[in-house]
């Protein structure tokens, strides 16, 4: 990781691929506009109602739709794009049910499994 200025860039490995992804952003969570200034279209992901079981998944974004829902963002392995859309539950926030994990406590960077 390294950081220039007020941003971070990660050049992340994904696992035994090879493919390098970098990104210019540190937190996790940011709006539509945001995420497309830093290249990453949540409309390119495959909105999936759960996340996969057994596939460690790498957390890219959080892209903010209305003050009541997010849409997650993560990768695997063979590059699959997966979007978990999540409103908030009141007092629970954001939760991702199968991650037991509140969606603005991931970071990105994180792997994750179910």
């Amino acid at each position: 990781m390294s950081v220039c200025g007020n941003q971070t860039s990660i050049t992340v490995s994904i696992f035994n691929l090879g493919e390098n992804m970098q990104f210019q952003h540190e937190r996790f969570t940011m709006s539509f506009r945001q995420a497309l200034d830093y290249g990453i279209d949540y409309r390119t992901f495959k909105k999936v109602p759960r996340l996969p079981n057994g596939i460690p998944l790498f957390a890219v974004a959080g892209v903010w739709g209305e003050y009541s829902d997010i849409r997650c963002l993560f990768f695997d392995a063979q590059s699959n794009r997966y979007l978990r859309y999540i409103q908030k539950w009141g007092q629970k926030g954001f939760l991702i049910r199968e991650l037991e994990m509140d969606a603005t406590d991931l970071s990105v960077g994180l792997v994750v499994t179910v």
